[in-house]
């Protein structure tokens, strides 16, 4: 069955924040300027002393977050099962320890990630974690290569292992993304830099452009961002099919295409999204959720502080339905 997620994309492409000030600065472009990615949070559950070894490991991922002055959106905790007693956290020990006693890692999504069903990424042996894989990976270093050389949106394209189907899969979203590129257009230049929130410092080129970044999801090099892609649904990893997922701003999953849904019409649609008004500023009520990237957005984007954000509005969004695939 063809599985089109996070249906709520599309009501922005369609004014329905009229609510809000209108703005005319394209979604991806505001994204990029103004929405803070949000933090993941890395739990290392013990209930013995943690070895010399695993402090040093701790130590090499929590330096390179923010709260050490680093650009990773990660927090680091270390919970001792031995004296604290949060009941969520000790449940996921229980399910844990059935098969495995080492000290573990649990990887969550932000709690701002409303769509995740349990914000569970992953919860993994720690002896098994490499540093450098989790904070990064190739796949995620050419994402914030393109976004920040300018490009509207990063499909992120992750095959299923039947050569036949991810080529299909693959082919028509490239053609499709071609045709958006030719016909799809941004507001006039004039209109842009009378808009309050268009930021002409902005070193970056604006324009509408889309490239495709190739996931396989049984690489190794890219277990955590499959696995951020994949868990973002409860059944997606049961999927055998081709997947494409629309990135925007800070590294910002839109909603995940899947199989036969992977088409000109859905992609037509996210792709007017992206170059469309912001007609709403406010990022959380904005579908998708945020990647975890070792990047530092704000010295890239402006070489400054990205201003307050606006306050939250208080109308729920409205939702329509994206069509399914052919």
């Amino acid at each position: 069955m063809v599985r089109l997620l996070f249906s709520a994309i599309l009501a922005t492409t369609f004014s329905i924040y009229q609510q809000v000030e209108a703005c005319n600065v394209p979604v991806f472009r505001y994204a990029l300027e103004r929405w803070q990615s949000d933090e993941y949070e890395l739990v290392i559950l013990h209930n013995q002393d943690l070895t010399p070894s695993e402090k040093t490991k701790i130590e090499s991922i929590a330096k390179r977050t923010r709260a050490r002055n680093g650009s990773l959106n990660l927090r680091v905790r270390v919970y001792d099962l031995r004296t604290e007693l949060e009941p969520k956290l000790n449940q996921f020990w229980t399910s844990y320890a059935s098969s495995n006693q080492s000290t573990a890692a649990l990887l969550l999504y932000s709690a701002n990630a409303r769509e995740v069903p349990d914000r569970i990424v992953s919860i993994t042996p720690f002896s098994k974690i490499d540093a450098d894989s989790l904070v990064d990976s190739p796949a995620r270093k050419l994402l914030q290569e393109r976004i920040l050389s300018g490009d509207s949106a990063v499909w992120i394209f992750v095959t299923s292992g039947n050569q036949e189907e991810d080529e299909e899969a693959y082919k028509r979203l490239e053609d499709q993304i071609a045709w958006n590129k030719a016909n799809l257009s941004l507001p006039n230049q004039d209109v842009l830099e009378a808009d309050e929130f268009f930021d002409k410092e902005n070193p970056i080129e604006l324009r509408l452009d889309f490239s495709i970044v190739k996931v396989n999801r049984n690489d190794p090099r890219e277990q955590f961002f499959v696995d951020m892609l994949m868990q973002s649904e409860s059944d997606l990893e049961e999927l055998d099919q081709p997947m494409a997922f629309p990135v925007i701003g800070r590294g910002r999953v839109l909603y995940a295409l899947v199989g036969k849904g992977i088409y000109k019409e859905t992609i037509e649609m996210a792709s007017k999204f992206v170059v469309g008004p912001c007609s709403c500023q406010v990022k959380d009520q904005n579908p998708g959720f945020d990647l975890l990237m070792n990047t530092d957005w704000d010295s890239q984007v402006t070489g400054k502080e990205i201003a307050k954000p606006l306050e939250k509005n208080q109308k729920a969004p409205i939702l329509i339905q994206i069509p399914a695939g052919k």
